[in-house]
């Protein structure tokens, strides 16, 4: 069978990347010394220092005016950008708080040029670089849609024991903390774990979209990351199916210009630690980092301890006007999954773990080399990828109504081509390409006989029985796509895009098909969609420092292959329909002065054909294509600077989310289904879990005593919502302060510390209701300190070739 195959299938993804990279690296090479590289391009590297003290200033922005090539600053204040196109150039360096710094230098084909910045001390603002809007690289103020960014310095800064201590910071962003990393998100919809969002790692989805995890951030490394890009509402035509809320790119961080280590170690309550180790170097044309995390916690609720390594390689090389990223990342996740808490428990025990029992095994591996050659005013791009992923686990929510185990697997190869040319008239541009994905998988989950214990029923063991699901399934997809911007006037800047999306599974069961009871199944099948999805933006500058754009946008989602074969109670869930979301959106962003940025967006979209869930008058579990929903809103970011070295960051949203038409099909009356749901409709209701108001303010102190360290206190809210779609519950919202503390011993080395829930406010993650088990929820974690070092080796910058 398919699973028999996964160790191979993992050795094979390991061959492919160890094979290919250095048989890539050895052609450039000998390309060079044929004499036949175009020498078109050539290197800046350096170093950028505080002017006053001339300390190295980590995580500056260096890059090159009027091109896409830039650099991070390492620890040591070093950068390199390979690449760069010859001729006279502009390299311009800019961060937070400290003044712009520019130098033109000359590139020489094939040759390397030396460039040292100092930065002046001043609290101004500067404009983000984004790549995740167009696939291209750009400033944050060009972008047709809404796109937030947390940069690498700052997840490090605030070392988040969760994903969410860290992106509920994004305006209209909230990920909810559930056992051990995992979480659930609402971004511009509900909260929920539907497949209504792309997660991305250096732009390569990190799942087929025809598998989704929704809890896919605890498979990459974000605290080790370079930074996460948020981009907001439908990113179909750039990204395909599942992107219908919103897109989360992770980046990886480069290799460092100087060779350099640094290893973090941290605890905290409840048995938490933590080891963060990264290290790297550059030499010649060649530049490596290798990151590795370690996470242990036993975790504040009972027997649910948490376990967790992850690990990421990247090397970058450059010869013969090609630059190659070459990533491996690997994640192993182990824990215990907690099921909610009816609101006797949630008020009286809220580390009362129920479910013991109930585990989660998840184990990712993905692997990648992007490469790139710019030749004049066309660039060619070819990513290659492969990734395998299994999981096995005993759903803790289903132990009520329909205990089973899963073993759930899928193992992938796939390219991105693209080729982009710019045109001289009106500063057009012209983006192509196509995505390739083939996933075969397999999925297979045994009944299982669980015993009860106590007055509060805890699942206490289980003895596994007969299998209701086992089959086999390949998930394939091309996607070509076309994008084009163009600037009528040196003001306006307009850009299109069309992509179309041509999916297919083939289903093969290892079970004889089951055509009633509560774990149908369907016989063997292949099932295939087409879709079209177009995107219209403009962005108009009013001054330099104010720009006012808007976009036009369709997506859509196909369903994932455990809603079309998993089929539970419901008569058919072959003929389910992609979900489609059309979105218009305004924004308004800009500077204030030197000293305020901000952003504010307002949206309206609306999905048909959205696939519920739906909880029938048996108990039981059918999918099925539900009528419209419309969620509309208003997002705001600001950051500041204030006097006597205070900073403040906050974001608020405020949204309206309603069933317009909502009658579950699985309501009509039909052949094999249940006349008994027959008078179901939501329509007019609000759309449960969708909080009606989201806000975060971060307020920041960096006094010189620190050294670099700083002083912060944040305060999170997430406001009411309706815990069911009939709205008979309603969950009142919270709002909980967290402390964040930091200095600089030494210029290598750090020491911190951080408390969540300073109130100690008792709360839920999150509130759901139905009418078997009535209000369900999930508790929030009370009043918890951390505390760590930082001690970092930094050595000289390395010599090139």
């Amino acid at each position: 069978m398919f699973r028999t195959s996964v160790r191979g299938r993992l050795a094979a993804v390991l061959a492919l990347h160890l094979l290919l990279v250095p048989a890539l690296a050895r052609a450039q090479e000998e390309a060079v010394t044929r004499g036949d590289s175009l020498q078109s391009t050539g290197i800046v590297e350096g170093r950028v220092t505080a002017l006053d003290s001339r300390a190295p200033l980590a995580d500056v922005i260096v890059r090159v005016e009027g091109t896409p090539h830039a650099a991070l600053t390492g620890a040591d204040g070093h950068f390199r950008i390979t690449s760069v196109p010859v001729g006279a150039q502009v390299v311009l360096a800019h961060t937070l708080g400290r003044d712009d710094a520019r130098e033109s230098v000359v590139i020489v084909g094939g040759g390397t040029v030396r460039v040292d910045l100092a930065l002046r001390e001043l609290a101004a603002v500067v404009t983000p670089v984004i790549v995740s809007a167009t696939r291209e690289m750009q400033s944050q103020q060009t972008s047709t849609v809404t796109v937030d960014v947390l940069d690498g310095a700052e997840l490090r800064r605030t070392r988040a024991a969760h994903p969410s201590g860290v992106l509920n910071r994004a305006a209209g962003v909230h990920v909810s903390e559930l056992s051990g990393e995992g979480h659930s998100l609402a971004m511009r919809s509900p909260i929920s774990t539907k497949p209504l969002f792309l997660y991305l790692e250096d732009g390569i989805p990190t799942r087929a979209p025809g598998f989704f995890n929704h809890n896919a951030l605890y498979e990459v490394n974000l605290p080790q990351s370079g930074g996460v890009e948020i981009m907001k509402g439908p990113g179909t035509a750039l990204y395909g199916s599942d992107a219908i809320g919103g897109v989360v790119n992770v980046l990886t961080r480069p290799a460092p210009a100087a060779p350099s280590a640094e290893i973090t170690l941290e605890g905290g309550a409840y048995g938490y630690t933590r080891a963060l180790l990264t290290g790297g170097l550059t030499k010649g044309s060649h530049g490596l980092r290798a990151d590795l995390n370690i996470t242990r916690s036993d975790n504040w609720k009972e027997q649910a301890p948490f376990a967790r390594e992850s690990g990421t390689v990247r090397w970058d090389a450059v010869s013969s006007g090609w630059t190659l990223r070459s990533v491996v990342s690997a994640t192993s996740v182990r824990q215990q999954d907690v099921p909610a808490l009816n609101p006797a428990q949630f008020h009286d025990d809220p580390t009362l773990n129920r479910a013991p029992i109930a585990y989660r095994t998840s184990n990712a591996l993905r692997a990648s080399v992007a490469m790139e050659t710019e030749r004049g005013a066309t660039l060619w791009s070819l990513t290659p990828f492969a990734r395998s992923n299994r999981m096995e686990l005993l759903p803790s929510w289903q132990l009520t109504y329909a205990p089973q185990t899963w073993d759930t697997q899928s193992h992938s190869l796939g390219v991105l081509a693209k080729v982009r040319r710019d045109f001289a008239p009106a500063q057009t541009r012209l983006v192509a390409g196509v995505d390739m994905d083939w996933t075969p998988g397999s999925f297979l989950a045994h009944r299982i006989d669980v015993t009860a214990v106590g007055a509060d029923q805890r699942y206490d063991s289980y003895v596994e029985a007969e299998a209701q699901y086992d089959y086999d399934v390949t998930y394939a997809s091309a996607s070509p796509y076309v994008h084009v911007e163009t600037s009528p006037t040196d003001r306006l800047r307009l850009d299109l895009g069309l992509r179309g999306d041509f999916i297919a599974y083939d289903y093969e069961t290892h079970l004889a098909p089951l055509a009633t009871g509560a774990f149908r199944r369907p016989a063997d099948a292949v099932v295939r969609y087409a879709h079209v999805s177009p995107k219209a933006g403009v962005v108009y500058e009013i001054t330099p420092d104010l720009a006012a754009y808007g976009s036009l946008r369709h997506g859509f989602r196909a369903p994932s292959q455990g809603q079309l074969f998993q089929q539970s109670s419901a008569a058919n869930t072959l003929d389910l329909e992609p979900v489609g979301v059309d979105s218009r959106e305004i924004g308004l962003r800009g500077n204030i002065g030197a000293r305020l940025r901000f952003q504010v967006a307002a949206y309206s979209m609306t999905l048909t054909n959205d696939i519920l869930t739906f909880v029938t008058a048996s108990n039981t579990r059918e999918a099925s294509n539900a009528g419209r929903t419309r969620h509309r809103g208003v997002e705001l970011g600001v950051t500041s600077f204030l006097p006597h070295d205070l900073r403040i960051d906050a974001s608020y949203a405020s949204s309206s989310q309603r069933y317009v038409h909502w009658v579950p099909q699985a309501a009509q009356p039909a052949s094999g289904g249940n006349p008994a749901v027959s008078a179901v409709d939501y329509s007019g209701n609000l759309v449960e879990a969708a909080p009606r108001d989201l806000a975060n303010v971060l307020l920041t102190w960096s006094p010189a005593v620190l050294k670099g360290g700083r002083l912060a206190a944040e305060w999170s809210h997430t406001g009411a919502y309706a815990m069911d779609p009939t709205n008979i519950a309603t969950y009142g919202g919270h709002a909980v302060v967290h402390l964040h503390a930091n200095v600089m011993v030494r210029s290598d080395l750090e020491v911190f510390a951080r408390m969540t829930n300073v109130g100690d406010r008792a709360y839920a993650e999150l509130a759901a209701y139905d009418v078997f088990r009535h209000g369900q929820f999930t508790p929030g974690a009370p009043r918890t300190l951390y505390a760590g070092v930082r001690w970092g080796f930094y050595g000289s910058q390395g010599g090139t070739k």
